[in-house]
């Protein structure tokens, strides 16, 4: 009993340094990309997806925010999609005139951000490491799997709803 009392508290600082380690790496990246040009890039290279998913968002700041969002996604970067992900709803919140009301663009961007489309689990993958694992990273592929998955049904749901809302609207 008393070695638990000893190691837990050991145990969970060495995975609360592992975490930390991991989020200023991967977020010291994103802010590289940021300056790069890489995030204005990868906006422009998700255009014709947003156009589909998000037709009446036409705004680049939110447009850039959500493509930081999913791109610190992508990484496996809950943490660090965050911050983006706050930006990009208040702004879409600017542009709506029902600010009580989100709108189809905001509900569509939560569930891509709740879905959370991730290629590099860089948060499993710390932890696996912490735990000491020989290949922290063998898998890669179910989470990818699991989240792709989990979008595409998300947004077809979500167009579902919005083609049903739009017809009841109609009658």
């Amino acid at each position: 009993m008393s070695s638990i009392i000893l190691t837990v508290p050991k145990d969970a600082f060495m995975l609360l340094i592992t975490m930390i380690s991991a989020a200023c790496f991967w977020n010291g990246i994103m802010k590289v990309m940021e300056t790069a040009g890489i995030v204005d890039s990868l906006s422009r290279l998700l255009t014709p997806l947003f156009n589909l998913i998000m037709p009446k968002l036409k705004d680049k700041q939110a447009l850039r925010y959500i493509s930081m969002n999913i791109a610190a996604n992508i990484f496996g970067l809950g943490y660090g999609a965050t911050p983006s992900g706050i930006k990009a709803v208040k702004r879409m919140k600017e542009l709506n005139n029902d600010k009580a009301e989100a709108t189809d663009e905001m509900v569509t961007f939560l569930i891509l951000n709740t879905a959370e489309v991730t290629i590099i689990p860089t948060t499993v993958m710390a932890i696996r490491a912490n735990l000491g694992s020989k290949n922290p990273a063998d898998i890669i592929l179910f989470p990818m799997i699991a989240t792709l998955t989990a979008s595409i049904i998300g947004l077809i749901i979500d167009y579902l709803f919005r083609k049903t809302k739009k017809n009841a609207n109609l009658v």
